[in-house]
């Protein structure tokens, strides 16, 4: 039996018979418990998600994660009347979904998200919704999120690149800074684990760990002494586990990607082949507002604004 809304009324009809839509009152629906649990798992096994699955809000679902182009993907369902009431609740999913998945592929069957004008929103804080197919359920239920996550996201004019100082040019042949990219980070977290990053004039929101990391890289750049760190230091200040652990890199460059003025995050965040990393921009691109950064809610945070003034890093 499916159940459809028409004008404010709930019918029953059943797809295999003839019968006319049944009207179906309140009683009618309060008889019947939609169980999810059946509907996650079939998800789960066909999109090859991994971890636990539970309730975040009673009208969001996380139903698990994967690796989707080597960057841990959060996947979840939204079940919300309306795009008003999703809205919120959608661009909050950061600060709901384990901090180690900077993106999330979300499948909210009631609505058709991609025509709205909160879609551009969604793509830019890394979250991207699915559309189920009409065969959906009867045809499998395997989920269609990479056609999604690779469409160019509608950022508008391209920013305006500055000329550069003369002082700016020759830092840029000394050290070989790639980039012309424009960061400010205005301390602001709205909401538990969320950390606003302006990239060329668009907010970015990252958790506190990646925000504690892209802060050391920024500490080092304003040194003025070309911004390169060991890998062997950040695992030292704890900011990283191990020299080879690269994919905090990838999650930063992954969510500056679309505002970057070549759009190559590998450009922005480099390494080198000796386990370097660094913000490969000129210092003076970068700004931050100081006194908010030390009233930030995460310790770590506050210690890593008051070692921005003083260049000195302990863990």
């Amino acid at each position: 039996m499916d159940v459809f809304k028409k004008d404010g009324q709930y019918y029953a009809v059943c797809p295999d018979d003839r019968i006319d839509p049944k009207p179906l009152t309140d009683d009618d629906i309060a008889r019947y418990r939609f169980n999810l649990d059946p509907l996650i798992e079939k998800i789960r096994k066909a999109n090859g998600l991994d971890g636990s699955d539970y309730s975040l809000t009673p009208r969001l679902y996380f139903i698990g994660e994967r690796l989707v182009s080597d960057v841990n993907t959060a996947f979840v369902l939204a079940l919300f009347p309306d795009i008003a009431t999703a809205e919120p609740h959608l661009l909050s999913l950061l600060s709901r979904i384990p901090s180690h998945c900077p993106q999330t592929v979300v499948v909210a069957p009631s609505l058709s998200l991609t025509s709205e004008p909160v879609y551009s929103k969604l793509i830019s804080a890394a979250i991207f919704p699915v559309i189920l197919p009409g065969d959906f359920g009867k045809g499998g239920f395997g989920l269609s999120y990479l056609a999604t996550m690779r469409k160019k996201i509608p950022v508008g004019a391209a920013p305006k690149v500055s000329p550069l100082t003369k002082k700016q040019v020759a830092d840029k042949e000394k050290y070989g800074y790639r980039c012309q990219d424009r960061i400010h980070i205005p301390g602001t977290t709205p909401s538990e684990r969320k950390n606003e990053v302006i990239i060329n004039g668009h907010k970015v929101f990252i958790g506190d760990k990646l925000f504690a990391l892209l802060l050391r890289l920024v500490a080092e750049l304003k040194k003025g002494k070309g911004g390169w760190i060991e890998s062997a230091d950040l695992v030292a200040e704890h900011f990283i586990n191990d020299i080879e652990h690269r994919q905090p890199f990838s999650h930063l460059r992954h969510a500056f990607k679309p505002w970057l003025i070549e759009g190559d995050g590998k450009h922005l965040i480099e390494s080198s082949r000796s386990n370097q990393y660094r913000l490969s921009t000129h210092p003076e691109f970068v700004t931050c507002d100081m006194k908010k950064l030390r009233a930030h809610p995460y310790d770590d945070i506050k210690k890593l604004a008051e070692a921005l003034q003083s260049g000195v890093f302990q863990r």
